[in-house]
């Protein structure tokens, strides 16, 4: 079962924030994939696809006036993929369903 939401992307490591509902973002059992909305911005940038075994946690962003809710998916690199989401607890509870580490809090720093 492969579940689709519409939201923007904050990428780790990189100066790549998109706002707005341009990204789509993919959860399936196999791994998680954010691409482009529409062709002519595909060509530009994107798929981004991150395998299952790489992700550690899910987890609710920092909520905050200025920024929409944000689903982190924290990969081996332990940066996080954001996805800004209008539902985030719909991303979550999908995320839940398919047998991802998801947890309701962000992590520690000392994990």
């Amino acid at each position: 079962m492969t579940y689709v939401f519409k939201g923007g992307l904050e990428r780790p490591g990189k100066m790549t924030r998109i706002l707005g509902p341009w990204v789509l973002l993919s959860l399936n059992e196999s791994h998680i994939e954010f691409q482009m909305r529409f062709r002519w911005l595909a060509r530009l940038a994107g798929p981004w696809r991150i395998e299952r075994s790489a992700i550690r946690r899910v987890y609710l962003g920092r909520l905050n006036v200025l920024t929409p809710a944000q689903v982190n998916f924290l990969a081996e690199e332990n940066m996080p993929w954001t996805f800004l989401a209008r539902t985030p607890q719909a991303v979550l509870d999908a995320a839940e369903k398919l047998g991802y580490p998801v947890r309701p809090e962000a992590p520690d720093s000392t994990a």
